[in-house]
């Protein structure tokens, strides 16, 4: 209700070219460069609806640095990664979870909104979002660190809340090198979630 409201009253422009009456045209949508990676360590499988460039890193970044109405764009290009896990069934969708210095300082959790507004575009019952993950201790900003700094930097930095039943996915920004995907796999993993696969609106030729 709230979307359509907001949507009556201010028109939306495609995040990707700024066509009025979307939030992300098909045309954009069609230029996406998806990736996969099977059987990584940690994880059963990641998809990522794009390479980080272009459109889609320019509204993430905006994004990130506190621009809502970019979410909504951005939700429709991470479902397309998401309609690659249907032939799972439901699943347990867990967003990767923010610093609380981050989340202060944008006044939102970033990918726990995209992934809620994400599942909205999904038919209903699909999978429900469980929140079971939270940051540990506070890590340094992965920007510019290697693969190596990288997983040293996020290791043992997540834990489990909760125990999952069933197939969980999770979800985040951006894949570098995957170092946060397989922390946050491995915390889950020790709750008792036998497999975690992983979506990303980005993804680089690094992660593997």
């Amino acid at each position: 209700m709230f979307d359509a409201l907001r949507d009556l009253l201010f028109t939306p422009s495609c995040i990707g070219c700024n066509q009025l009456g979307t939030h992300v045209c098909s045309q954009c949508l069609s230029t996406l460069t998806p990736q996969s990676a099977d059987e990584l360590p940690t994880l059963e499988r990641i998809v990522s609806a794009s390479t980080y460039g272009g459109w889609v890193r320019d509204a993430l970044i905006a994004y990130k640095n506190g621009s809502r109405q970019h979410v909504s764009g951005l939700a429709q290009v991470l479902h397309c990664a998401l309609r690659a896990f249907d032939d799972l069934g439901p699943l347990v969708v867990v967003p990767i979870p923010s610093s609380p210095s981050k989340i202060r300082a944008r006044g939102f959790d970033t990918v726990s909104l995209l992934a809620r507004e994400c599942m909205k575009l999904q038919p209903r019952p699909s999978g429900s979002i469980s929140e079971a993950l939270a940051m540990s201790r506070e890590v340094a900003d992965q920007v510019g660190l290697s693969a190596s700094a990288r997983q040293r930097n996020v290791a043992h930095s997540m834990v489990a809340r909760q125990a999952i039943q069933g197939n969980v996915l999770l979800i985040d920004d951006v894949i570098t090198t995957g170092s946060t995907m397989r922390e946050g796999a491995r915390a889950l993993h020790l709750a008792g979630v036998r497999k975690v696969f992983g979506i990303s609106l980005c993804g680089s030729v690094k992660w593997g």
